[in-house]
């Protein structure tokens, strides 16, 4: 009995074969399009041959150029680009910002406080700007706006409020400015900031004047005055004598 089990275990089982037959006659002129999975992966891998006399590189091969032309005429960015000209035009100042990484919610927040004090929370393309400012007396500003920037356009020189709103939001950085037509950087606009304004300037100016006026006048009544109390004091004098 241990020798028929052992012969049983010993034997190799034979794996079943069995020939399937095609319903139809295969053709090999026109073969069964594979599935579609396969098809796509046979395309895929499907070589490439190409002549080493025409190799071109990566870059010439790429066909990204054709695609996407820069040169394109866009009547809309035109149209924005000369609106950009006269908010430089009608600002009394402008200024420059970069801009860190910051939240749609950040910059909606900074966009509101600046429209608060009726100043403009803007953001261009280089390409619009070079549209809006190049060949104009602007055109120097076009050298900080190369990365991620946005400006501010003021239609009054309110620099303290503009370095307040500043403050409060560490993701801008100022770098620079247009005052009055004049470019300045971030150091002459913080000198600029603590200069008071036109309004409190006149103010101090005529305080001065007018007490300039009165001292030159009590100096010119000096002599008249003490003339007149000396005067007075004689005729006292001789009606007492």
């Amino acid at each position: 009995m241990s020798l028929i089990a052992k012969k049983l275990f010993l034997t190799p089982t034979s794996l079943l074969i069995q020939s399937v037959r095609f319903r139809s006659k295969i053709n090999i002129q026109k073969p069964k399009p594979p599935h579609h999975v396969k098809a796509t992966f046979l395309e895929l891998t499907k070589p490439m041959y190409i002549n080493p006399k025409s190799l071109q590189t990566p870059l010439e091969r790429c066909n990204k150029g054709a695609i996407f032309n820069k040169n394109v005429e866009n009547p809309y960015q035109e149209i924005i680009a000369g609106e950009v000209f006269r908010w430089f035009k009608s600002s009394r100042l402008v200024a420059f910002y970069h801009m860190n990484p910051m939240s749609s919610d950040q910059q909606f927040k900074a966009f509101t406080l600046f429209k608060k004090e009726k100043m403009h929370f803007q953001n261009f393309g280089r390409r619009t700007m070079e549209m809006a400012i190049k060949g104009t007396e602007y055109e120097a500003a076009l050298a900080l706006y190369v990365s991620r920037n946005f400006i501010v356009f003021s239609p009054e020189p309110e620099i303290k409020k503009l370095l307040n709103i500043t403050k409060k939001f560490p993701q801008i950085i100022l770098m620079a400015g247009i005052l009055e037509g004049k470019f300045v950087n971030k150091d002459e606009l913080l000198k600029y900031s603590l200069i008071p304004n036109l309004q409190t300037a006149q103010a101090d100016l005529l305080q001065t004047l007018n007490s300039l006026g009165g001292q030159l006048l009590q100096h010119l009544n000096t002599q008249q005055n003490t003339l007149v109390h000396n005067l007075d004091e004689r005729v006292n004098q001789l009606k007492n004598s």
